[in-house]
């Protein structure tokens, strides 16, 4: 049976990967009559292609909450409501209830780990510049600019790149501007990921928030072009103070930074503690494999708490609640883990994507690019977005 993530078996380097490896061996001795191939796919095009063709392999996707609405519009995954409700998977056993994981009214995997946006900053920058308490609003990362952009640093870096992810701004669009405008209560798209949901007023709140961190100079147009590995380079070379980023990309950039130099909080909001756009990996079911009940054997088995607890020691944030209750949690290996599973519970919430995520991604990227270098208006932000995602779902 295959098997397409993002994970290299042979990748002795990544925790992640020895963490899986050593959950597909658990899953074969118990299962004897199957056998597990890994796909390796880091970008998530063959496990896209796969489904759009409709092949009967690979069996089993990780699939992104932020791609699901697009996987699931292929027809090519399998709804999995009455395989949970036949084998009494319990529901509410998650960090955010699986109920919250539907699109359009269904579930199409189960959740394997969370992801949420964290600030991460160099502490050697904040104390030369005095600055004691890390920015909880983007007020305060305002005020950074006077503070912490000199000369080749930068304050606070604003990623509008194109580079790495699905394709389009998605560091931009998942760190920053998705919990944006979505908001507290609010949604992202409609229900079956086509229309635009969120209002006009979240957008124009977005646009001029982002054009006054540049404008005071917290973020500068070097930004622009950055992408996750540029972001990650800037963090790790100290010529970026500080960003809202990945929490799965913090312990490489930690190891590689001398001195215990970098620290983490929860990531700046508009108001102090709103919700923040959590997401993560579910494993998905080809709804064209032969080996459907072995693939959910497999799903199953994957997100169990057996097999999370030791996906945790590879340093995921598992999904499962019940596994944070191991006494690995208490060690101080997992203390910035059990700080992360905490601010999923307390400040994460779901949002429905788009099934052209990546063209939004885009679209939004280039007209807050055009916004900061030829001083195009938020309002303008606005009508543009809005229009041309319009015109792109038209023709998709």
């Amino acid at each position: 049976m295959s098997y397409n993530g993002f994970l290299d078996p042979v990748n002795a380097k990544d925790p992640r990967a020895a963490a899986q490896n050593r959950m597909i061996e658990a899953f074969e001795k118990a299962n004897p009559s199957i056998k597990i191939k890994v796909i390796v796919d880091p970008s998530g095009a063959n496990g896209i292609r796969a489904a759009r063709a409709r092949a009967g392999a690979p069996d089993v996707i990780r699939v992104s909450n932020s791609q699901q609405p697009e996987y699931s519009s292929t027809g090519s995954i399998l709804p999995i409501d009455d395989l949970v409700a036949r084998d009494g998977i319990d529901t509410k056993d998650w960090l955010i209830p699986l109920d919250q994981t539907k699109v359009n009214g269904k579930l199409w995997g189960l959740q394997q780990d969370f992801r949420i946006p964290i600030l991460v900053y160099r502490k050697s920058r904040f104390a030369e510049a005095q600055i004691t308490t890390p920015p909880r609003t983007y007020e305060e990362v305002g005020a950074l600019g006077a503070k912490l952009t000199k000369g080749a640093t930068i304050g606070y870096a604003v990623p509008i790149g194109v580079t790495g992810g699905i394709g389009g701004a998605q560091a931009f669009n998942e760190f920053i501007i998705s919990s944006m405008l979505a908001g507290n209560d609010g949604p992202l798209f409609a229900p079956d990921g086509r229309n635009i949901a969120f209002a006009d007023d979240r957008l124009l709140l977005a646009a001029t928030t982002v054009s006054d961190l540049f404008a005071k100079k917290a973020s500068t147009p070097v930004t622009l072009q950055y992408g996750y590995n540029e972001l990650q380079d800037g963090l790790r070379s100290g010529a970026v103070a500080s960003a809202s980023f990945g929490l799965y990309r913090y312990k490489g950039i930690e190891k590689a930074v001398a001195d215990n130099d970098l620290a983490w909080a929860p990531a700046p909001s508009i108001a102090p503690d709103d919700k923040l756009t959590a997401y993560g990996f579910q494993l998905s079911i080809n709804a064209n494999s032969p080996n459907k009940e072995a693939a959910w054997e497999f799903v199953k088995f994957m997100t169990s708490p057996e097999a999370q607890i030791l996906a945790a020691r590879g340093g995921e944030v598992v999904a499962r609640a019940s596994v944070y209750n191991d006494p690995y949690f208490s060690t101080p290996e997992a203390a910035d883990q059990s700080g992360w599973k905490d601010l999923v519970q307390e400040r994460g919430r779901l949002v429905t994507y788009s099934v052209i995520q990546s063209i939004f991604n885009q679209i939004a990227g280039e007209e807050f690019q055009r916004m900061i270098l030829l001083g195009s208006t938020p309002e303008s932000v606005v009508s543009q977005v809005k229009s041309r995602y319009a015109e792109a779902l038209s023709k998709s």
